[in-house]
Order: C-alpha cells, then structure tokens, then sequence
C-alpha cells in the first residue's frame, strides 16, 4: 500500500455491486413550441383545392384563406391647376394667359373620363334621370369646383367691361373680348349639366348682342341697362366669378386717389375732405361738379374746378382708348412710363451726389408723375394689390420690380 493506488474492494457475498451516480432525468409535461427548425426557407405547398373539413366542428372552427381585394379601377384624376399669384417677376397676363390655355384641355380630360361618360356607373344621362339633383361621381364634383376656380379667371374681360359699364365710360370694343368668353363658359357650364347658369349665360350673350347691335362707340344707356340687368343673375350664381363690388372698389380706390394726386394743390388734407364728403368711387366723381365738390367739401372753388376737369379728363382718355384681348395699348404706355420712371430716377440719384437741390426738385417731381400714371394703368389692368404694395418699398427697387413687369 506504499505504492500510492488505492486499494481494490472486492464486493461482498450477498451485496450487489454499488452502481455509479448518475444525474436524475427531468421529465417535461408538455411540449413547449419554440419555433420551426433554423432551416433554409422554402416555399410552403400549395393548398389542396377545395379541401373538405374533417368533421362539422373542423369546418366551423377552420379558417378561410384571405384573399386579397380585387384592384380598384383607377380614378380619373381631375387635372391639377395651379394658380400661382403673380410676383414681381411675372407679369399678370402672362400668368392667366399660362392658366387659361389649359382651360379646354383640362375640361375636356374630366367630361371624357370613363367614370363621367354618359351612361357610365354612378352616372345617368339626362333622359334616364331627368333633372339632376344628385351625383354620385367625386369625379364631376371635381370637375364642377375645377369649373369654379377656371371661370374666375376666364372672365376677367368681362369684369373689367362691365365695371366700366355701370361707370358709363365702356367703350364697344369690349364686346368683341367678352362675347368669346361667355361662349366659352357657358359651353363647359353645359357639359356639367349647370342648367341655371348656361340660361343665365345665354341671357347676358343676348344682351351683348343687342349692344353691338345699337351701339356706337360707347355703350348707349338702354343697352347698358340690359347688361346690368342680365349680369345679376350671373352675380347671384357664382359670386366669386362675377361679383363687380370687390374688385371694383380695390380699383377705383387706387385710382381715385392717384388721380387726386396729380393735380397741384391737392394734398391728404384735400383727399380726405372729399372722401368724407362721399366721394371716394370713380362714379361718384364722374357726375360730380365743380360746384358741388365746392359745397360738400369746403375746399376751394378753383381747386374743385380743377377736380372735377381731371375726372372728365381720365373718362374720356377710356373711352377714346382702343382695347384688344392683351390689352397692348396700356402695355405700351406702362412700358413707357416705366423708362421714364427709371431715367427721372437716375437723374435723382445725379443730382443727389452733385448736391443740386434744384435738379433733385425737378427730378423728384418727374418720377412721382410718371410713378402715380404707372398705379392707374396697373390698377385698371387689373394688377391693383401691386400698385398698392410699390408704395412700401424704395425707389430704386419700386423701378426693378417694374422693369420686370414690363419685361414678362
């Protein structure tokens, strides 16, 4: 036993041999799912066609496949128009003109469309329904607000005669812009079934025929009262497309007040006499005389004498004017005074740097001239929102933004 080995027991009689310890097993009750094997993926069987349920209770607890929706027709999409409002580096014709060359096209993208056809779903004609009073068609609703915004636009010609009819001074010219446009409206207000406005439109064409048909130059009063006459329905239907008031007092506020101030003597504590006498509106102007401005206002005879003869002056200047589709008479004269404005403002700035008082008086009353000319012409051409803001900016960029305007 010195040797280190452990000495070897042998087993006893009668006693079995002693068995190694081994760890005790664990038994598991259920089987926990923990996923499919960590296996290549591959694609699953196709499922047997129309398989039959083992029993009631299997059939009621089984669970159909999800079939995916059918696709949905497409939708005819109304065409997007944006209306962008005009900066100083764009020119207000040149804007519309973009707008309504996409007029008919666009019209014409809607009405064709499958789901607005005659006699497509959700669409009857109108022998089958009679008088419409209900669509179920996003598409024509669309169509119709599209129609909304496009006509605003499309009539501008016809605003602007007919602010100068109910001033007296509209010249017969204006019939040959606004007859086309009115066709035009009335063509795609028949289209989407707009049955109160194309006779509204068809009763203002007849009046703008009997005008062309009896006047001379200006409109006469018996054709000027049955434009008035047929316009209120039109005003009534669509007021955001026809409605004068807005738009004529935003203009005739801009141009009153530029006109006042062309004449010598008159200042803002002349202006605003007369405003509180009543006289703020180009009408009210017109049939105001000398005399009368005298009484009402206080201000001096001779003063209103002079008044009144600038008014009596500016009407006629409309009425002699020749008027065409892009108005290229007061564009000419806008890009003119425009050149002007510029020259009497460098010669400022000359005789600013020269110290010559004098010349900076002449100067300074050159480009006030040609600049309170610039604000009637932009008003009457419909861009009154920009004569009013040049008046907040320096001079030398109220010439900037002009010469851009000019130049489109």
């Amino acid at each position: 036993m010195g040797d280190g080995k452990r000495p070897v027991t042998s087993p006893q009689p009668g006693n079995p041999p002693a068995a190694p310890i081994q760890p005790q097993p664990i038994l598991i009750s259920r089987v926990l799912e923990v996923g499919p094997p960590l296996v290549p993926r591959q694609k699953p069987p196709e499922p047997a066609q129309n398989p039959q349920p083992k029993s009631a209770a299997a059939g009621l607890n089984a669970i159909p496949p999800i079939e995916p929706p059918p696709p949905r027709a497409a939708r005819p999409q109304a065409p997007v128009v944006t209306v962008t409002e005009t900066t100083s580096n764009e020119s207000l014709w040149d804007s519309v003109e973009a707008l309504l060359d996409d007029v008919d096209a666009g019209f014409g993208a809607i009405i064709d469309a499958p789901g607005n056809a005659p006699g497509a779903a959700g669409v009857t004609t109108r022998e089958e329904e009679g008088p419409r009073t209900r669509r179920d068609s996003g598409g024509l609703s669309s169509a119709r607000e599209l129609f909304l915004q496009l006509a605003t636009a499309h009539l501008r010609h016809v605003r602007d005669f007919m602010i100068d009819v109910k001033s007296g001074q509209a010249t017969s010219e204006w019939l040959q812009l606004c007859d086309p446009a009115i066709q035009s409206v009335k063509q795609m207000a028949d289209q989407l079934e707009l049955q109160d406005l194309v006779a509204s439109l068809g009763a203002y064409s007849d009046a703008l025929k009997f005008a062309g048909e009896n006047a001379g130059m200006t409109i006469d009063p018996e054709s000027a009262s049955r434009l008035l006459a047929a316009y209120d329905p039109l005003v009534a239907l669509i007021p955001s497309a026809f409605s004068l008031d807005a738009v004529k007092s935003r203009r005739d506020g801009v141009i009153v007040h530029a006109l006042l101030l062309q004449i010598p003597a008159v200042r803002k504590v002349t202006i605003d006499k007369l405003f509180a006498a009543g006289l703020t509106t180009l009408d009210a102007f017109y049939v105001a005389r000398a005399e009368e401005i005298a009484v009402a206002t206080g201000i001096d005879a001779d003063l209103a004498k002079k008044i009144a003869e600038r008014f009596a002056a500016y009407k006629k200047e409309n009425q002699s004017q020749s008027v065409d589709e892009e108005r290229s008479v007061e564009r000419k004269r806008l890009a003119v005074l425009v050149d002007e404005l510029g020259k009497a403002h460098e010669a400022f700035e000359r005789a600013e740097k020269d110290d010559d008082n004098k010349k900076k008086r002449d100067a300074r009353k050159a480009r006030e001239n040609a600049l309170l000319e610039i604000k009637v012409l932009l008003a009457r051409l419909g861009e009154e929102e920009r004569a009013t803001a040049i008046d907040k900016v320096p001079f030398s960029q109220k010439v900037a933004e002009l010469r851009k305007l000019v130049a489109g």
